[in-house]
């Protein structure tokens, strides 16, 4: 782990609430954070048990994902539900975050629901401004790309918002309008090298290899415009050392290219086929099943159940030690750097290009 002070911080808990989702972007794993589900989905109930054992240990930065949260109203209503009883279980003082992780095709839908929730930020992901090549990338219409983004302004003034995009061969030319786009309207953006996953909706990771361009460039670019990026890793210091620049207007641009380096555990990731793998491990996650995933390429030797061979949930004693062993693995983990593939495929823009 990368920490100034060397003193242990719980990494951050992705809550996937569902892992279905209503665009079908090919890049993403299928059934998101909840790659090869282990038992029945859980209800509000059986996540808030999770929950409370998480909070009991010590963890205190929580994101709820998907899938896509706010699918149906039953996943929406079960996010707020969730995102409210984080709120009241943590320590004001802990410095702790409650995110909502979005594709934002029904922001709109649930406004009034978002704004009185209290999220921290609302991380949207939205890889183009143009219809033609959100229809390409996600498989939906016009009217969902306009939904998301008359979504995103009219939030924009109401909860802290930060863009998630991947970049690819598909929309590299775009990304000086994005991040406009972003400077004008007070909102952050997070740009995102491509995971390359085998169980991706494309059906294989063809379509990652085939779009797959390093963030060099763009980074070189940006530092000549806005000066030396901030580092920054994940909650506890895991994940990639991501690059942070600021424009004059504030907005925030930040960098993850999986390139450099990751983290692994030699308990955990050694024994995996995919190691060592683009993500590592950057944060946990409690998939839509309530088991304990790692990462979206582990088997199920990189999980935790959370139900015993009865098919119940185990008892909250269980959860809190299976939660504490997760944040020891954490703990262990190292940076390691990349090398070999990861460094290949590199598209060099001209620094005019930002």
């Amino acid at each position: 782990m990368n920490q100034s002070n060397e003193t242990f911080r719980y990494p951050s808990v992705r809550v996937a609430v569902t892992e279905n989702c209503n665009l079908r972007c090919e890049y993403c794993p299928s059934d998101g954070d909840s790659v090869e589900m282990q038992s029945n989905a859980l209800e509000t109930e059986g996540f808030k048990q999770i929950l409370k054992e998480a909070v009991e240990v010590g963890f205190t930065d929580f994101s709820f994902t998907g899938g896509e949260p706010l699918l149906t109203p039953q996943t929406a209503q079960r996010t707020f539900d969730l995102a409210d009883f984080v709120n009241e279980l943590r320590d004001d003082e802990s410095g702790g975050y409650t995110k909502l992780n979005t594709n934002g095709a029904h922001l709109l839908r649930y406004q009034d629901e978002i704004v009185t929730t209290g999220f921290t930020e609302l991380k949207v992901s939205l890889d183009t401004l143009d219809p033609a090549t959100f229809r390409s990338l996600a498989k939906r219409g016009e009217k969902v790309f306009q939904d998301t983004v008359d979504g995103i302004m009219a939030l924009k003034d109401e909860v802290p918002i930060r863009l998630q995009t991947v970049v690819g061969k598909y929309n590299i030319d775009q990304i000086p309008d994005m991040i406009d786009f972003c400077a004008e309207n007070n909102i952050d953006i997070k740009l995102f090298d491509i995971s390359r996953y085998d169980n991706a909706l494309s059906g294989s990771a063809a379509f990652a290899n085939d779009n797959y361009i390093s963030l060099e460039a763009i980074s070189t670019a940006l530092e000549y415009r806005y000066g030396t990026a901030e580092i920054k890793y994940a909650v506890g210091g895991y994940g990639h050392p991501k690059k942070v620049f600021t424009t004059s207007s504030g907005t925030k641009i930040e960098i993850r290219d999986t390139s450099p380096s990751a983290h692994y555990s030699s308990e955990l990731c050694q024994s995996c086929p995919n190691y060592q793998c683009q993500d590592g491990l950057c944060n946990l996650v409690i998939a839509a099943d309530g088991h304990i995933r790692f990462c979206r390429e582990g088997g199920v030797d990189q999980t935790i159940p959370s139900h015993d061979t009865d098919g119940a949930l185990m008892t909250p004693q269980a959860i809190r030690l299976n939660l504490a062993k997760a944040a020891g693995i954490f703990s262990a983990a190292q940076n390691v750097e990349h090398h070999g593939a990861l460094k290949s495929s590199r598209l060099h823009l001209p620094l005019s290009v930002l």
